[in-house]
């Protein structure tokens, strides 16, 4: 019987950390960044610095990765010498990457399984770089599959939005609609439900006392958990992210890993400047 050699495939709006995605030598699935002159691919032509600067003074909107890119990202996975791939998507509430991927995954020789992470940024990269890892330990695809899946249940996101008009323009409110929070200085702090849509987790008043409601909800996620990792990603405000992440590791010393970065293009089409992800994965 032929070896498994298994591939990661992951979307960009996953928010694995560049060197993470690069240590394991994971494929990526960029989705589209479009502004009025140009289609960006996420991550590879557009940086989240450069998007950041342009989204301050022009509309920007997002498009699922093509089929070609997909298709394109398989059959290197296939000439590199794979044949297993694990391929992590976004929530496919929220976009229409993991019906694509399936979808197109069925033409390939390779034996492709897609995760619908029910999640979304690096929410849902926990479980990219968590099958790298178990890859690594050197588990079978089946195997890989049904560990990551069970800990993508108990993986959360929290995302502190400091302006909820992104959100708005870009009709990816989910629940979080009907929040006029926006004039009356309400910081709402969004996740994913078990569907993997948006929805409002806490709506505090002021940047300030939304910050420590981040803080109480990723202890409340970890819980009375043993084996967990938390990371941390910015949306252009990397001093916000290092002041939350020295809080959360003051707060929680026994945290197996923890992970920094960058939220991407597309997603901060949706949520615009200065918002801070917080990811906690919990293993036990």
């Amino acid at each position: 019987m032929q070896p498994e050699k298994i591939a990661i495939l992951v979307d960009s709006c996953s928010d694995v950390p560049t060197a993470v995605l690069e240590a394991a030598d994971m494929a990526l699935m960029p989705m589209n960044v479009i502004f009025r002159d140009h289609v960006y691919e996420d991550r590879l032509t557009i940086t989240p610095t450069e998007f950041y600067r342009r989204q301050a003074t022009e509309k920007a909107s997002t498009a699922s990765p093509t089929g070609k890119r997909i298709v394109e990202a398989l059959e290197r996975i296939q000439a590199s010498g794979y044949t297993h791939v694990i391929a992590v998507t976004i929530s496919a509430a929220l976009s229409g990457t993991f019906q694509e991927t399936q979808l197109l995954a069925q033409d390939s020789p390779l034996k492709v399984h897609v995760i619908n992470t029910c999640s979304v940024g690096i929410g849902s990269g926990f479980a990219a770089i968590y099958a790298s890892r178990l890859r690594s330990q050197g588990l079978t695809f089946d195997q890989i599959i049904a560990e990551v899946e069970r800990v993508t249940q108990q993986t959360k996101v929290f995302f502190y939005v400091p302006s909820l008009k992104y959100l708005q323009a870009g009709g990816r409110i989910g629940k979080v609609a009907g929040m006029a929070g926006t004039l009356l200085n309400v910081k709402p702090i969004i996740s994913c439900d078990s569907e993997g849509i948006y929805y409002p987790i806490a709506k505090v008043r002021g940047a300030k006392k939304t910050l420590a409601k981040l803080l109480v909800l990723v202890s409340d996620a970890v819980g009375d958990a043993k084996r967990v990792n938390i990371a941390v990603c910015d949306g252009a405000d990397p001093d916000l992210r290092e002041r939350v992440l020295t809080k959360l590791k003051e707060a929680h010393p026994n945290v197996e890993q923890w992970y920094a970065g960058d939220v991407s293009p597309a997603l901060g089409v949706h949520t615009g400047p200065g918002l801070i992800g917080v990811g906690v994965q919990v293993l036990d």
